[in-house]
């Protein structure tokens, strides 16, 4: 019955573009971006306990890789897309170095750093970034054919999103996933039941560094423009946002806090001098009385089903012992 739902909402998305202009297109597009990004940063933080700040900087990372090679190689996008989020996952699993020996706000407070170096270098390597001009995407083609306008772009993005939401559950329902929950809860019981605290690390961080480069590269298609200030610390906060607010530790909850977020502002347009206080309040009101996010909200009263994983971390315990060899 589920997948059936599920199959019904996709046939329905691919009929959104003929009811949509080209800005509600436009930002329906942008939704899609966040979803992607979030999920990888929902994978790290909800699942990972992992504190970190270099998610805006990887997505960045992701935008000028995927530019760069289909400006400078005259590759598809369906071949640079990967590399944006190959290259992201390979630096990304660099900022798991102080994870070894870090946790909460000490460990923050490095890859803080991390991202603050990483938007540095894309301000000064003007010579390959453009620096503070930034650069621009080239067009975009998918074998041999010219992608172009928002309503077509909608179905690369959507393709994409989908197929990583699709790669999120399958990591989340490996060993390699369960191993990710529990060592959120507990390293040292995480540890005593044979799972390798480092190399799972290292997986969280590459992982969700791949999810923000994958998210990169399609907000670069999706924008047309790349610049440094993009992936400064406000994208920072709003990719926090999203995972909070529609839910850490939910797969659905990254999809409900972009669908939310990124609309928001486009609703508040006409209160332009009380939009930030609107959009504060909000935030605020949604911390306090739905600490688990919109997700966690829906699954406590049977809207949504409640993620196992979540669930029972002891469960994850004994289902990652029965699947070592």
């Amino acid at each position: 019955m589920r997948n059936l739902f599920v199959l019904a909402i996709l046939a329905a998305l691919l009929f959104v573009p003929l009811a949509t202009n080209q800005y509600l297109q436009y930002v329906l597009n942008l939704v899609l971006v966040y979803v992607v990004v979030s999920s990888g940063l929902n994978l790290l933080l909800g699942y990972g306990g992992q504190f970190a700040f270099a998610n805006a900087a990887l997505m960045g990372v992701g935008a000028y890789i995927t530019s760069l090679v289909m400006f400078g190689l005259g590759l598809e996008i369906w071949l640079a897309l990967p590399l944006g989020g190959l290259a992201a996952a390979i630096i990304g699993s660099l900022a798991a170095i102080p994870a070894m020996r870090m946790k909460s706000v000490y460990l923050g407070l490095v890859t803080l750093a991390f991202a603050e170096v990483a938007n540095w270098v894309m301000i000064h390597w003007s010579s390959v970034t453009g620096g503070t001009d930034g650069m621009s995407v080239p067009p975009l083609t998918i074998l041999g054919m010219r992608i172009a306008g928002d309503h077509q772009i909608f179905y690369v993005n959507l393709c994409v999103t989908v197929a990583m939401l699709f790669l999120a559950r399958f990591i989340l329902a490996s060993p390699i996933g369960r191993s990710f929950v529990a060592i959120r809860e507990n390293e040292i019981v995480a540890r005593c039941n044979g799972i390798n605290i480092a190399m799972t690390k290292v997986l969280v961080f590459a992982t969700s560094a791949f999810f923000a480069g994958i998210g990169g590269g399609l907000y670069a298609i999706t924008v047309g423009f790349v610049q440094p200030e993009t992936f400064n610390v406000a994208q920072m906060v709003l990719h926090f946002s999203l995972v909070v607010i529609g839910g850490m530790g939910h797969l659905l909850g990254p999809v409900l806090g972009a669908l939310l977020l990124t609309t928001l502002p486009e609703v508040l347009r006409d209160f332009s001098g009380l939009q930030e206080l609107i959009y504060g309040m909000l935030l605020v009101l949604c911390v306090i009385y739905m600490p688990t996010g919109v997700a966690g909200f829906l699954a406590n009263r049977r809207l949504l089903p409640r993620e196992i994983l979540v669930r029972d971390w002891r469960y994850t315990l004994r289902m990652t012992r029965e699947k070592r060899p």
